[in-house]
Order: C-alpha cells, then structure tokens, then sequence
C-alpha cells in the first residue's frame, strides 16, 4: 500500500512522532522511509560581513545533527531511513519533493501551535494536505503509534 513514505522531519516533537509513525507504517507495509528536512532560504544580503557564512554553517550544523538523530532513531527501530534536506518554504518543498519522488504517503508532525496562530498564519500540515499529490498523514505528538 504505501511503499515510498515521505516524512517531513525538523527535530521537533511532532516531527519526532511522525518519523516513528513512518518507520512503523514503512515496517507494516515493507516500504521505505526518507526523512526530509527544509531549510528555508537565508537572506540574500545582510548587514554584516560574514553573517550569511555564519548562517550557512548553523544550518549546515543543525542538519548533520538531524541527520544523527534519525539515525539513531532507523537503528532503535532497525531500519533504514534515508535523510535528506531541500530549500524553500517547508510546505512548498515537501509537496515538490514528494511528486517529484513518486511518493505514496507524505508524513508531518502536528505543530501543537494553539488554534488562533494556526488559522491567522495557516499549519504546514493543512497546506500539505490540501496541495499534495498523495495521501497525507498529520502525526499528533502526545498520541503513540501503536494505538491504530
């Protein structure tokens, strides 16, 4: 049913809850899991010397510890889950790299934003799911996986 499982992973909590859904789903399903980070752009100018290096270095630095993490989260789960990054808007990135990947399921965390912040700035998990070529499964983070 759901071979090719996209995950969209920050780190968080919800993220967390989502990679664990997708391992478990993957597992279900003998499918395979890539974890996918977004880094949104950094600005194209800025106002002191070296800061757009500096910038580049701790999202270079925050993606490797990523990296770690979903590692050690495949060996818990004795799996293997593919990481990889892509620039732009979270939503935007996850639903092009999902197409053009030939995805079946796409995986997000909830953002436990309260419910005012999410309908005045909109959730990545809403605009994934209603833009997405595939199915799309929105993780809470207080709920374990187990309970389906």
């Amino acid at each position: 049913m759901y071979k090719q499982i996209l995950v969209g992973y920050d780190g968080s909590k919800g993220g967390k809850a989502a990679l664990s859904a997708g391992a478990e789903l993957a597992d279900r399903f003998e499918g395979h899991v890539t974890a996918l980070w977004v880094r949104e752009p950094l600005p194209r100018h800025s106002d002191l010397p070296g800061e757009y290096e500096e910038e580049s270095e701790a999202a270079d630095e925050y993606f490797a510890e990523r990296q770690k993490e979903v590692a050690e989260i495949a060996k818990q789960l004795g799996q293997s889950i593919r990481c990889e990054v892509a620039r732009g808007h979270p939503a935007k990135a996850i639903i092009k790299f999902a197409a053009e990947g030939n995805y079946d399921l796409i995986v997000v965390g909830h953002s436990d934003h309260s419910a005012l912040w999410g309908r005045l700035l909109g959730d990545t998990a809403d605009r994934i799911a209603d833009h997405a070529h595939c199915s799309v499964l929105v993780v809470k983070s207080g709920i374990p996986a187990k309970q389906a």
